[in-house]
């Protein structure tokens, strides 16, 4: 999509949100009125204009943020977009999070949802749109209070301005007489040269809370009289309890009941302690596994017949054949990925509430509209009766889109008649993951002798994610998420021949992962990038910039990038440098990697990473530059350490023993460059994730000649192929 599309498709989502939510309308949805009818604000909430904001006598302005906080900023970032375009005194201002909501729907995916990087991309012109449009009335009251024309008037930092004569009044004064003022639909946005706030990289407004232990987690919640819930889960995919013997939890004290919840078993008592230690002491036989034999021999095995199969073609441009005919060069290679947790930090945990006439729910969700439907579905409520209640979350990376957690909490509650806080240990956050899935894919590229691409064929095998997130988004039993960043690559492709192999086969669950296809995708096409440069005996740099001629900004990031990272200069004795880019959500980004290679050992060092971005306008550079390290160091993680063992049937994982993750001794350095294009904003959240791995797997060929393309790039794996290669792991860049 082009930058016009992107911009079209702003405006056409923004006019569609108006027509379905009223936000032009003076009276504010169902969700602010509950909200404001509060003996907390019911007296001095006196002005909102909209779902969005209200302001007060005392001149406080509370802005409500739809999305939830999951670590990525938006409590601060979306709330400033309303705030800039108010003229608000920001330290004036307060912010919550909104209720769940028609009002408060993403205007693209009609659903109350934090995902896929998009808060700020399809938020940011109605946020504006909805403090402009406050500012308005405001300078309309003080107008009709002065008996002054309105152009006369301006706003600064939360007061109106009349102009000639230097009186002002603060928003807050202003409040009553803005209530009568009727809206108007077009109002004016103010131009880039007049932002106060956004562009600017303002302090997160949530740190403090994290800091001094305020914020209030899922996990944190307490209500009187709550009961507390383990599951008992099954140890094989498709497993369900046939025997359950209680004679080992009669000495376990405080214990409440202990009953059959679909294909788990319920332990509820008075305390977390009690809970843990009776689950573990419980005794269940089970049936039915889905396949015994599944383990993680059989999953390469699958994997790797998959790719000697036809598959879907989801793309056939250009002509394969004579572009044969003009390469120069052709070059084949394979890449196998494999299943990865999510791995937040925070289990999974849901407290919930349900009497004959209401439900309420205390949930670290990123999916509010999927909590409602939820409830909704085990209850039999109307959306008036459920209350949800949306804390801070302890990571996610897509794991808390889902909300199975919710409906066993739920239907706990329903049962007991009681509150009850449901949570997971971490062995049943790993064995019960929605997974990141499997991968194989098969590339078979030319380049003619003006180093040019010629043509790509891509061949993509894996099970499908939105087979049971969404079906109807596949498309002739093609699923997007498995070939997205192939077909809209930034790279000129004039041939494409691009294929998926679904692998229904495989049995483990799949979900969102920070990144989804991309990590797969990235990892593939920027390998092969690099193993085609090398074959042509080309700087990797300069052989990509010659295949970006089609995409200037992606150009531009990949130079910014090599430049800050001294990639002409060269790097330190004894490491090498790794170069790659990547365009996904509407955003571009370049990463070079400095790492070094113990021939000893198998260590890869990774000491230093640079990335360059070009998110369109950065509504906050502080917090873009925060999420694209974040990611980088996601993606690393799961580079050099990550991978789901599977066994008997089921998960083979279950601790940080045995799936390691990156720790602060092995995080490089890391700078980020911001590359402003003044386009509209695109996402970030997942944006560093992807070019990670590829970025390190470039390096350590540079360093050793030996081409990893089978993450986790663990010791064993590089001491493998340095064996196999006959390298001593000393930098032959």
């Amino acid at each position: 999509m082009n930058e016009k599309e992107l911009q079209k498709l702003s405006r056409r989502a923004f006019l569609g949100f108006l027509g379905s939510t009223g936000l032009l309308i003076s009276v504010p949805g169902q969700g602010l009125s509950a909200i404001m009818n509060t003996k907390e604000h019911g007296s001095s909430a006196l002005f909102a204009p909209n779902a969005w904001l209200f302001i007060g006598q005392d001149d406080e302005i509370t802005i409500f943020c739809s999305q939830c906080e999951i670590g990525q900023g938006v409590f601060t970032v979306l709330p400033a977009i309303v705030a800039d375009e108010l003229d608000a005194n920001w330290q004036k201002v307060r912010i919550r999070q909104a209720p769940v909501s028609s009002e408060y729907k993403d205007p693209v995916w009609e659903s109350q949802v934090t995902a896929g990087s998009a808060s700020v991309h399809h938020f940011y012109t109605i946020l504006r749109w909805a403090g402009a449009q406050a500012r308005q009335m405001l300078i309309a009251a003080a107008a009709s209070t002065w008996k002054v024309p309105q152009r006369e008037c301006k706003t600064r930092s939360g007061r109106v301005i009349h102009v000639p004569s230097g009186r002002s009044l603060s928003y807050g004064s202003l409040a009553r007489a803005a209530s009568s003022i009727k809206p108007k639909r077009d109002v004016l946005l103010k131009k880039e040269d007049e932002f106060t706030l956004i562009g600017k990289g303002l302090p997160r407004v949530d740190a403090s809370l994290k800091i001094n232990g305020k914020a209030r987690y899922g996990m944190d919640v307490r209500l009187k009289g709550m009961l507390y819930c383990v599951m008992k889960r099954p140890p094989a995919f498709g497993a369900k309890p046939e025997d359950i013997e209680l004679s080992g939890v009669a000495s376990v004290s405080g214990v409440h009941s202990i009953f059959q919840v679909d294909d788990k078993v319920a332990v509820v008592t008075d305390s977390p302690f009690s809970a843990l230690k009776a689950a573990e002491r419980l005794k269940i036989k089970w049936k039915g596994e889905a396949d015994p034999h599944f383990d993680d021999k059989k999953i390469e095995k699958i994997l790797r017949s998959a790719l000697k199969r036809k598959g879907k073609v989801h793309t056939n441009r250009g002509d394969i054949e004579r572009a044969e005919r003009e390469s120069a060069l052709i070059h084949e290679s394979s890449y196998f990925l494999p299943y990865l947790a999510h791995a937040a930090m925070e289990p999974m945990n849901c407290t919930a509430h349900v009497t004959g006439k209401k439900c309420r729910i205390w949930a670290p969700s990123q999916n509010q509209s999927a909590v409602l439907e939820t409830a909704r579905k085990e209850t039999g409520l109307g959306p008036r009766d459920i209350e949800i209640n949306t804390t801070f979350m302890g990571g996610s990376f897509g794991r808390r889109f889902e909300v199975d957690f919710v409906s066993e909490a739920l239907k706990v509650a329903k049962r007991v008649k009681r509150p009850v806080k449901l949570f997971w240990t971490r062995g049943d956050d790993f064995t019960n993951d929605f997974y990141r899935p499997a991968n194989a894919s098969f590339i078979r590229a030319g380049v003619n002798r003006y180093d040019h691409i010629t043509f790509w064929q891509h061949k993509v095998a894996a099970p499908s994610v939105y087979w049971r997130i969404e079906p109807s988004l596949l498309e002739d039993g093609i699923d997007p998420s498995a070939v997205e960043s192939i077909h809209n690559s930034a790279y000129s492709f004039p041939a494409l021949h691009l294929e998926y192999v679904w692998l229904k086969e495989l049995v483990p669950p799949l979900g969102f992962w920070r990144s989804v296809g991309n990590s797969h995708n990235c990892f593939t096409i920027e390998s092969t990038m690099d193993e085609l440069s090398h074959r042509l005996g080309m700087d990797p740099l300069e052989f990509r910039l010659r295949n970006l001629k089609s995409h200037p900004r992606a150009a531009r990031v990949l130079s910014v990038a090599a430049e800050k990272a001294g990639w002409h200069k060269g790097p330190r004795k004894g490491q090498a440098l790794g170069i790659c880019q990547h365009f996904l959500v509407y955003t571009y980004i370049a990463v070079v990697a400095e790492v070094s290679v113990d021939g000893e050992n198998g260590e890869i060092r990774v000491h230093r990473m640079v990335a360059a971005v070009d998110c369109g306008r950065a509504v906050n550079p502080l917090i873009v530059k925060q999420q694209i390290e974040g990611g980088l160091l996601f993606g690393l993680s799961a580079a050099l350490k990550e991978q789901v063992s599977f066994s008997g049937g089921g998960v083979a994982t279950t601790g940080f023993l045995d799936y390691p993750i990156l720790t602060m001794s092995e995080t490089p350095e890391v700078e980020v460059y911001v590359v402003d294009s003044g386009n509209e904003p695109t996402g970030v959240g997942e944006v560093g994730t992807a070019p990670a791995a590829p970025a390190v797997a470039n390096a350590v060929f540079r360093a050793t000649g030996v081409r990893l393309r089978c993450p986790p790039m663990t010791r064993e794996a590089v001491l493998t192929a340095l064996k196999e290669s006959g390298s001593k792991g000393l930098n032959q860049a």
